[in-house]
């Protein structure tokens, strides 16, 4: 009777313990995390123009060379044996600016000599054209050519018993003329565009952080990368070199970036035309606190059905890893473990939205499922992430953008020497996973200007 009984009992203790162990629930399932991935660690850039637009006027080139021209020009022997010539400047230098090139006109009293014959002064108007080129060690050339003279001359004229034609005279003496009005126009030239000095100086300052505005602790951080030169072009009597530093362009808020070391200015490279476009990067950084803040929302504590089944997200984690984000769930209820998605972040430049794509099962986690729980692969934890995981980011990026057309509006880099720029435009270029957040590049694409006051 006693063995009766204690069998009976056995037999309800291994019932109670079938019992409490189907009570326990199913056996928790832990995928193994994904390999750790390197991360990209530089944003894809695209080049910048600092456009530095160097400007005179004819007016100002004929001020400068009148100060500089002395009176007399030329004395001395001409092409003629026996005649000389002595030529002086009469009046004030004429210049003007038309087909991309320069245009003097300079009126001269001639006088002829033979022994102790003279003539008297002939009035004429000689002309030049000048066609300006730099050469790669940053100085202007002045190129001159001789148009003719305005003038009519007499056929012949007589001094003393010779009698000559003057234009010949007048063609014998062209040369020193023109050698002494070159000399000058090049040196006015390079006087007027002091290229190398005034390019130096936006070099070496392009290099150092720029600090734009302290309210917001914004900073131009420029990386120089080329420079150079449209030919001088000439309109409404005006003469414009158009220089341009290639450039990166970011603005970084926060700390101010470190410098990188100082390069020396390049060697000056001509080009027939250079895109004039400022195009300034600005990230806008997405921190991982942030999304997960705005995933536990849709996530955490969410009951999650399929095939009659269900399960609820009992933790949450999220971070990147490569170029993913990973997703690391707890769950409860049917199945239970820990488990990993992963899913590609997504900027639409259209409508400023951020977001992501592809979400999966990580490889680990499929197998472990398919194994084990193949119901919960088919599951719509996956099209919840999609769907719901987004961040509006257009207050943001026009805020980030009104800032850098507010600091850009006139920023001194050393004295007399003012960057302006004008920002129109907002691009998507790229956006990459890091250690602690996702960074999306955008551009202000706009125009700039150095000026030299």
């Amino acid at each position: 009777m006693i063995s009766r009984e204690r069998t009976l009992s056995l037999v309800v203790l291994s019932l109670l313990a079938l019992s409490f162990c189907s009570c326990a629930g199913v056996k928790p399932l832990t995928a193994e995390r994904p390999k750790d991935e390197a991360f990209l660690t530089v944003l894809k850039l695209e080049t910048s123009t600092l456009n530095i637009p160097i400007e005179s006027s004819a007016d100002d080139l004929a001020r400068v060379l009148n100060q500089a021209l002395r009176t007399e020009l030329y004395r001395g022997s001409t092409g003629t044996r026996g005649i000389t010539a002595d030529v002086v400047r009469n009046g004030p230098i004429v210049v003007t600016a038309a087909d991309n090139c320069l245009y003097i006109t300079l009126p001269i009293n001639l006088s002829l000599g033979y022994s102790m014959f003279e003539t008297p002064a002939i009035p004429l108007e000689m002309k030049f054209r000048v066609k300006a080129t730099i050469t790669p060690d940053w100085r202007l050339h002045a190129e001159i050519n001789y148009q003719g003279i305005r003038d009519l001359l007499a056929e012949d004229v007589r001094i003393g018993p010779l009698s000559f034609k003057p234009r010949s005279i007048v063609e014998g003496i062209i040369q020193p003329v023109q050698r002494v009005l070159s000399d000058l126009a090049a040196q006015k030239l390079n006087d007027a565009f002091p290229l190398k000095t005034q390019i130096t100086s936006v070099w070496n300052t392009a290099q150092k952080p720029i600090l734009l505005d302290r309210s917001y602790n914004a900073w131009l951080k420029l990386t120089p990368q080329a420079v150079m030169l449209y030919p001088m072009t000439t309109q409404n009597n005006r003469v414009k070199l158009s220089i341009g530093i290639s450039t990166y362009a970011e603005l970084v808020v926060g700390p101010e970036p470190p410098a990188r070391p100082a390069l020396p200015l390049p060697h000056l490279k001509l080009v027939n035309t250079f895109d004039k476009t400022f195009r300034i990067a600005l990230n806008a950084d997405l921190f991982y606190k942030e999304l997960r803040a705005i995933a536990s929302t849709k996530l955490l504590n969410k009951k999650f059905d399929s095939e009659g089944k269900s399960v609820t997200i009992k933790n949450f984690d999220l971070y990147g890893n490569g170029d993913k984000l990973v997703f690391k769930l707890e769950t409860l209820g049917s199945l239970e473990g820990v488990f990993y998605l992963t899913a590609k972040p997504l900027f639409n430049p259209q409508t400023n939205m951020f977001s992501v794509e592809d979400v999966d099962f990580d490889m680990q986690t499929e197998n472990l499922l398919h194994q084990s729980a193949d119901w919960f692969l088919h599951g719509t934890i996956r099209t919840m992430i999609q769907e719901k995981l987004n961040m509006d980011l257009t207050t943001r990026l026009e805020l980030t953008r009104q800032m850098a057309g507010k600091a850009l509006a006139r920023v001194q880099l050393v004295e007399h020497v003012f960057l302006k720029g004008d920002i129109k435009n907002l691009t998507f270029n790229d956006v990459i996973v890091q250690q602690d957040k996702i960074s999306i590049r955008i551009y202000t694409d706009g125009e700039s200007a150095i000026l030299f006051q």
